[in-house]
C-alpha cells in the first residue's frame, strides 16, 4: 500500500504559515503576522483532515504516525513564530539608525536651541514625538488644511526659532525702579523671582529656573501693586514689522529698566507654556504645562486645564508666586488675573478652593459663548467686585463700526472672519472693554490694603489676529496699536491712584509666524503626517497615531511595538519628510508653492525616548541655522527700528 501523503501536506502548510508570517510581519504587525501564520496552518490542517476523512490520504491510524503528526504540528507552529521573528529582524535591519538621525539633527540645531527643547520636555505630559518645523514653516490644524487657499494667512507659531522667542521686557516704576538698559540674556522665568523681590516676599523657593533680573536697580521703596502686562503674540518680530504702532511701550523702554535680550525661554513658543512660566518662574519641564494639550491617558491627549469656565489649574505642577505669596499672608494680600483665555490662568495658579466666595482671588477670562467676562472656575476664582456692564462693550462696538471702513486701505478680509463667540477677538472693542475691567478692578478691590498686590493681565487680540489674518495684515498693526493705547491709559490710571507706589512689568509671550508664502516657508498638514506614519508603522489591528498637534504627536506605543518599531524609528522616518510628501488631494494646486515641493518640513523630530536621555546640551555646539531671518538679533538700544 502506498504511504499516505498526510505528513508531507501538513509540513507544506506549516511552511506556508511561516512564510505568511514572515511577509505580514515585514509589512508591519507582529500580532497580525503570527495570527495570519497560525490561521494558514490551521486551515491547512483542517483541509488535510477533511481529505483524510474521505480516504484521499489513506487510512493508516498507526500511533507512531499520530505522534509524528503532533510533532510536525508543533514544528509548524514553531516555524510560524520563527517566520514572524525573521520578518521582524528583516524590517529592523532595513531601518536607519534612529538615534543617530536624532543626534545629527540636534547637532545641527546647536546647544542654544537644544536648551529650549530640553527645558520643555516633561515625561508623561509631552507628546511622544516633538516636531520642530523648519524655519518659517507653519503647522496647520486639520480644518485649515482642508480649506487652504492661496496666500492663506492662517498660521501657527508653535516652533523654536529666535524670531519667535525674542520678546520685549521692561520693568517700569517711577520712584522705585531706576532707568537701565541691558543686553544680558533673560527669560520669562525671571519675572516671578523679580516680582517677589520687589514686594519683599522672602518665601520664594530656591532652585527654580528663574532668577531676579540682573542689573535691576531699585530704590528700596515697596510698591502697593505690581502689574504684569502681556502683549500676547507681541514678540520682537511683530514689533519690528510695526515700528510705529507701540509708542507707549517704546516710551516705557526708554524710561524703565529695559531688557533687550529677553526670550520666552522654552519650546514651543506658545501661550499656555509661556504664561505658566511667568507665574511659576519655571519652565515646562518643571511646571508641566508643555503645550495646549497634555497626555491624558493611554488613549491620547486632552486640553490643558480642561474646560474654560470649569478650569482645572491643578495641571500646574509647581505653585505660582501668587499662590505662595497669598498663602504666606494667610490669604490677606490681594492677587488677581484678568485675561482673555483659559491659558492665561498659568500666571495666577490654583486659586482659592478653601476660601469663601468673597475671599477667592480674582481670575477672569472672556466667555466666548456668553460674550461676557466670567471666572475661570467659580469654585476657585471670582469676578472683581465691579464689572462694567455689557452696554459699555456695546458702546465700543458702535464706535468702532462707525470708523471701521476707514481704518485700513485693504479693508477687513471677511473670508477669514472669526464667527460666533470668537468674533470679537480681533477687533478693538474687546481690548478696550478689557481695560475698562482693569480700571473697575483697581477701583473696587482692596489694592495694597494688606500688603503689595499682584495683578496679571494679558491682551490676547494681537495673537488671535496673527493666527487668523497673519502678522503682516493691517489688522495686526491695528490690534497692536490698540493694546499699546490701553497700556498708555493704564499708566495714567496707576499714576493717578498710586503715584510712586506701583511697578509695571511689560512683556510678550512669543512672536508670530510670518506668512509662509512670503518667506519661503511651507505648511505641515497633520492629516498627511498621520497618513505617512500609519503607512509605515500602522499595519496592526489598531492605529498607531492618536493625536497630531502643531508641535507634537501622541502615539499608541503598544501598537507601535506590535509593528516592531520604536518611537525613535518613527522620529527618524519622518525627519526628512518633504512638502511634496505632505500634500493631500484636497489642497488646491494654486495654494501650493511649486518651487518648494522638495523643501523639508522639519529641522528635527525628537522621540520622547531620545529626550529621556538628553542631559548635557552643551555638546551640540553652534547652530547651522544662522542669519538675520532666523535670528533677528538683539534690538538696538536706540530702538530705532
Amino acid at each position: 500500500m502506498a504511504a499516505p501523503r498526510f505528513p508531507r501536506s501538513l509540513i507544506a502548510f506549516a511552511l506556508l504559515g511561516g512564510a505568511v508570517a514572515v511577509v505580514v510581519v515585514a509589512l508591519g504587525s507582529l500580532i497580525t503576522g503570527i495570527a495570519a501564520g497560525i490561521a494558514t496552518w490551521i486551515v491547512g490542517l483542517l483541509v488535510i483532515r477533511w481529505a483524510a476523512g474521505r480516504g484521499y490520504l489513506g487510512g493508516d491510524h498507526d500511533p507512531s504516525r499520530r505522534r509524528f503528526l503532533v510533532w510536525t504540528g508543533l514544528g509548524g507552529l514553531t516555524w510560524v513564530a520563527g517566520g514572524a521573528a525573521l520578518g521582524r529582524v528583516a524590517t529592523s535591519l532595513a531601518r536607519p539608525d534612529a538615534r543617530a538621525v536624532q543626534d545629527a539633527a540636534a547637532s545641527d540645531l546647536g546647544a542654544e536651541y537644544m536648551e529650549l527643547v530640553a527645558r520643555a520636555y516633561h515625561p508623561g505630559r509631552s507628546g511622544d514625538l516633538q516636531l520642530l518645523v523648519s524655519p518659517f514653516n507653519s503647522a496647520n490644524y486639520a480644518a485649515e488644511s482642508l480649506s487652504l487657499v492661496p496666500q492663506d494667512p492662517r498660521t501657527s507659531h508653535a516652533s523654536v526659532w529666535m524670531y519667535l522667542e525674542r520678546i520685549p521686557l521692561v520693568v517700569y516704576g517711577p520712584g522705585i525702579v531706576q532707568r537701565s538698559d541691558s543686553a544680558e540674556r533673560v527669560s520669562l522665568a525671571d519675572l516671578a523671582p523679580t516680582t517677589a523681590q520687589l514686594v519683599g516676599f522672602d518665601g520664594w523657593p530656591g532652585g527654580r529656573d528663574g532668577r531676579v533680573l540682573p542689573g535691576l536697580s531699585v530704590t528700596g521703596r515697596i510698591p502697593k501693586i505690581v502689574v504684569t502686562y502681556v502683549f500676547d503674540g507681541g514678540g520682537w518680530n511683530v514689533l519690528r514689522h510695526w515700528p510705529d504702532e507701540w509708542p507707549h511701550l517704546k516710551r516705557l523702554m526708554g524710561e524703565g529698566a529695559n531688557y533687550r535680550n529677553a526670550l520666552t525661554g522654552s519650546f514651543p513658543s506658545i501661550t499656555a507654556c509661556a504664561h505658566a512660566t511667568i507665574g511659576t518662574g519655571t519652565f515646562p519641564r518643571t511646571h508641566g504645562i508643555t503645550g495646549h494639550n497634555i497626555r491624558a491617558d493611554a488613549s491620547g491627549s486632552r486640553k490643558t486645564y480642561r474646560e474654560p469656565g470649569n478650569a482645572d489649574p491643578s495641571d500646574i505642577l509647581a505653585p505660582t508666586l501668587a499662590d505662595l505669596y497669598s498663602d504666606a499672608s494667610g490669604n490677606r494680600v490681594w492677587v488677581g488675573e484678568v485675561g482673555y483665555q483659559v491659558w492665561h490662568i498659568g500666571m495666577i495658579g490654583f486659586g482659592g478652593p478653601n476660601r469663601g466666595a468673597d475671599e477667592k482671588p480674582v481670575g477672569v477670562y472672556w466667555n466666548e459663548g456668553m460674550g461676557s467676562w466670567a471666572p475661570h472656575n467659580p469654585a476657585l476664582f471670582r469676578l472683581p467686585a465691579t464689572v462694567p456692564g455689557l452696554d459699555v462693550f456695546e458702546a465700543h462696538q458702535t464706535d468702532f463700526a462707525a470708523k471701521e471702513s476707514s481704518l485700513t486701505s485693504s479693508g477687513w478680509d471677511r473670508q477669514f472672519d472669526p464667527s460666533g463667540g470668537r468674533s470679537p477677538c480681533c477687533s478693538p472693542p474687546v481690548v478696550q472693554y478689557q481695560h475698562d475691567l482693569l480700571v473697575a478692578t483697581l477701583d473696587s478691590e482692596p489694592i495694597g490694603a494688606e500688603g503689595p498686590s499682584l495683578l496679571y493681565t494679558t491682551y490676547k487680540s494681537p495673537d488671535y489676529t496673527g493666527h487668523v489674518y497673519n502678522m503682516y495684515s493691517d489688522w495686526e498693526g491695528l490690534m497692536l496699536r490698540t493694546v499699546d493705547e490701553q497700556l498708555g491709559r493704564l499708566v495714567e490710571e496707576l499714576e493717578a491712584r498710586y503715584p510712586g507706589e506701583y511697578v509695571l512689568m511689560v512683556t510678550a509671550d512669543h512672536g508670530q509666524c510670518p506668512l509662509p508664502d512670503a518667506v519661503n516657508g511651507v505648511r505641515l498638514d497633520p492629516i498627511q503626517l498621520t497618513r505617512s506614519i500609519e503607512e509605515a508603522f500602522g499595519a496592526g489591528p489598531t492605529s498607531v497615531v492618536q493625536d497630531v498637534w502643531p508641535s507634537e504627536v501622541y502615539m499608541n506605543v503598544p501598537g507601535l511595538r506590535d509593528a516592531g518599531a520604536s518611537l525613535d524609528d518613527v522620529a527618524a522616518h519622518i525627519r526628512h519628510l518633504t512638502y511634496r510628501q505632505n500634500l493631500g488631494p484636497y489642497v488646491p494646486r494654486n495654494a501650493i508653492e511649486q518651487d518648494l515641493l522638495d523643501d523639508p518640513e522639519f529641522s528635527a523630530v525628537f522621540a520622547s525616548t531620545w529626550l529621556d536621555r538628553l542631559w548635557d546640551v552643551s555638546r551640540f555646539g553652534d547652530t547651522i541655522y544662522t542669519g538675520q531671518d532666523v535670528d533677528p538679533g538683539i534690538p538696538p538700544a536706540s530702538l530705532n527700528l
